[in-house]
């Protein structure tokens, strides 16, 4: 699993809240906008571009 510095500070359940969101953002479901408590729009963000840079690693 990579790690996930950029969540520090959240709980477990936010961890998933932001991953989860972070799935559906990227697959056009919703908005970071979209993304409640709003508190969590910043988080939504890293992820998305973290997933992005992996990518990009790894090709």
């Amino acid at each position: 699993m990579t790690e996930e510095k950029h969540l520090e500070g959240l709980t477990e359940l936010k961890k998933r809240l932001v991953k989860a969101y972070a799935t559906s953002v990227m697959g056009e479901v919703r908005t970071v906008e979209d993304v409640k408590p709003t508190e969590l729009q910043h988080y939504v963000e890293l992820e998305i571009a973290e997933r992005e840079i992996a990518v990009l690693a790894n090709s």
